[in-house]
């Protein structure tokens, strides 16, 4: 389908008519680029009844139009390869082959020589063909407006009829990046693939080059892969590897199977069913950290927590109720979600704002952070932010959104704001992130935020998340937050801490395996709606600890007199769960797991001495009413 629709100026006045053998077109803004070669922006072009764009310019030379290759051919719906040895350009429309050489006026028109009045050629990098030449050539006529100096093309299929319109485009998901795409999803024998161009271009440090014309190397996450037309033999780092798949050129491009690089990469590929997106998620780049290994197999039941406590500076807030938007929950054109109000405190405050929340408004929406300065007299500056934040369309939730934050927190990696240093001054509000929330798709987003007064005396200010349907600025937002949603009990609130230390009875080696249950049970009921600093409008406690970090300390007791290892076993207790979890400095991601029936391990410890403690630094990806269970044994 054509979708560059607006208007397309081209090209110089005598040499218009001379090509179209009608009357005289406007020479006023023609413009000479090169010897006989003019460009001009007072002609349109049309092409089956709609006006067409082009972001390069429309080219005349010697009486003839020439336009830019790539974009001509997507709007008269042809396929075309591009051999860069020859300088060769292939389009297929209608079952007809039309091969034009750069600089040569013989083209081939279904393996037979064609002469041509001018000849293909490059301008600033761009390939440009002859309009009439190929338009004919392809099936199609041409026919000029005199009265609307318009150029008019009329295409058909091979039945003689116009071309039906084409699908809406597929929407290309890799690793969060939501990308519309300009080339066709190929599905051959239920495998799915795409240009190698949507993996080199929108993933870091990669990069596709063509060997030949049948050739083509494509450099990823460390390993070389040369793909070959129409074979299910590619070499990976020189070694040759058999597929089930055979890639294959299209329009210039090299169409590589999906499932042969997320599974040879690490990753995971989801295609919703009757919806015309892709979901390519490769762990190099979506994850800091490497995946424990999934065992099958029942755990005991874990005993509770003996003692937990909050723990650190660091205050909460969780923007997760409604988690679901609706136009029921939030029917007004601007709401606010969630807030915290902090009056009168000195020196520097520490916060972390975490959000949650599915778009089910029908309309996209603005998600933002913002902070009103409430007091009359002191400014304030934001001296440190930093956050980070992922968006999905699938039902991978914790997959896709919960694991990288949890994984980028543990870590250390949470990316540096422009908001840092922003100064408040008394009455204002100011923006500190936004966030794009598409129709049907959840965002999950953690905000760490240093605040102080700029005098040295108190500060008085509110930390919001308010959400827009349009155009509104969310800096005017200032209403009380919306009301919970009573039927879908997700955390909301605000707590002081966000951090949770738990110290484990000591352990002795030689003993019986022993389990720890993380729950927010009657040991460690720390975020409920009791204790919120925020419950304007409802609260909600935060039994599955959303936005917290949790610290487990676990002394070993080692009398043997000798070096023994320790296994440490994670299990979930309360839902699927999934998680990241630090040890040794070291962290690891938790995949999804069944409650009761698998667990992952750990890397042993080697305990050498006689007392020694294990520390643990865990994060919940999400989607459980529990945290996870901790089983420790030594041999």
């Amino acid at each position: 389908m054509i979708n560059r629709i607006n208007r397309l100026r081209v090209i110089t006045s005598v040499a218009l008519a001379s090509l179209l053998c009608i009357g005289a077109v406007d020479v006023s803004a023609a413009t000479l680029v090169g010897k006989d070669l003019y460009s001009q922006n007072e002609v349109s072009i049309e092409i089956d009844g709609k006006s067409i764009y082009f972001n390069d310019p429309i080219l005349n030379k010697g009486g003839n139009i020439l336009l830019p290759m790539r974009d001509f051919y997507e709007a008269i719906q042809a396929s075309v390869s591009w051999d860069k040895e020859a300088q060769t350009a292939s389009s297929v429309k209608n079952g007809k082959t039309v091969d034009l050489t750069i600089d040569s006026t013989i083209a081939k028109v279904n393996g037979s020589n064609v002469s041509m009045n001018v000849a293909p050629m490059m301008y600033k990098d761009r390939t440009y063909v002859p309009l009439r030449f190929v338009s004919e050539n392809l099936d199609g006529s041409v026919n000029w407006n005199q009265e609307e100096q318009k150029v008019e093309i009329t295409l058909n299929d091979s039945s003689g009829t116009p071309p039906a319109p084409s699908e809406d485009p597929y929407v290309l998901h890799m690793n969060n990046k939501r990308i519309v795409m300009d080339d066709p999803v190929i599905i051959k024998e239920d495998r799915t693939y795409i240009p190698a161009s949507y993996f080199y271009q929108y993933l870091e440090n990669t990069s596709g080059t063509w060997l030949s014309k049948q050739d083509f190397e494509l450099q990823i996450a460390g390993l070389i892969f040369i793909f070959s037309d129409q074979s299910n033999t590619v070499l990976v780092n020189q070694e040759s590897v058999s597929m089930v798949e055979k890639p294959f050129i299209q329009s210039g491009e090299m169409y590589v199977p999906v499932h042969f690089l997320v599974n040879a990469l690490g990753g995971s590929l989801n295609t919703p069913a009757n919806k015309r997106e892709i979901y390519i998620y490769l762990d190099h780049f979506m994850f800091v950290s490497d995946f424990l290994r999934k065992h099958e197999g029942a755990t005991s039941r874990p005993e509770s927590v003996p003692s937990a406590r909050l723990e650190g500076t660091r205050s909460l807030l969780v923007s997760d109720n409604p988690e679901t938007l609706t136009q029921d929950l939030v029917p007004t054109a601007t709401a606010t979600l969630a807030q915290q109000q902090i009056q009168s405190t000195p020196g520097t405050n520490e916060h972390r704002v975490f959000g949650w929340h599915v778009n089910k408004l029908e309309t996209s929406a603005t998600i933002a952070i913002t902070i009103q300065n409430t007091s009359t007299n002191s400014s304030i500056e934001i001296s440190d932010s930093k956050g980070y934040s992922k968006i999905s369309g699938s039902s991978w939730n914790n997959y896709d959104v919960g694991l990288p934050i949890g994984d980028a927190v543990l870590n250390g990696r949470l990316k540096n704001s422009t908001s840092k240093g922003m100064i408040i001054k008394p009455g204002e509000t100011k923006t500190i992130e936004t966030y794009e929330l598409y129709p049907n798709y959840m965002i999950g987003f953690l905000q760490d935020l240093d605040i102080r007064s700029i005098d040295g005396g108190t500060s008085d200010y509110t930390i919001r998340t308010v959400l827009a349907k349009g155009n509104e600025d969310v800096t005017t937002i200032h209403s009380d937050p919306v009301s919970i949603d009573e039927y879908a009990a997700h955390p909301r609130g605000a707590w002081p801490q966000s951090a949770i230390v738990a110290d484990l009875p000591a352990y002795t080696v030689g003993s019986p395996e022993v389990g720890y249950n993380l729950s927010n049970g009657k040991t460690d009921h720390l975020l409920t709606l009791d204790n919120s600093l925020s419950t304007i409008n409802g609260a909600v406690g935060n039994p599955g600890h959303f936005g917290m970090t949790y610290q487990v300390n676990i002394p070993i007791i080692n009398t043997t007199g000798k070096a023994k290892n320790v296994k440490i076993k994670l299990a979930g207790r309360g839902g699927l769960y999934s998680g990241a979890v630090k040890m040794n400095g070291e962290v690891y991601l938790v995949p999804t797991l069944k409650p009761g029936t698998e667990y992952v391990m750990l890397p042993d410890y080697r305990v050498k001495g006689q007392t020694e403690t294990i520390s643990l630094e865990i994060m919940h990806a999400g989607g459980v009413n529990l945290p996870v269970a901790i089983y420790v044994e030594a041999e």
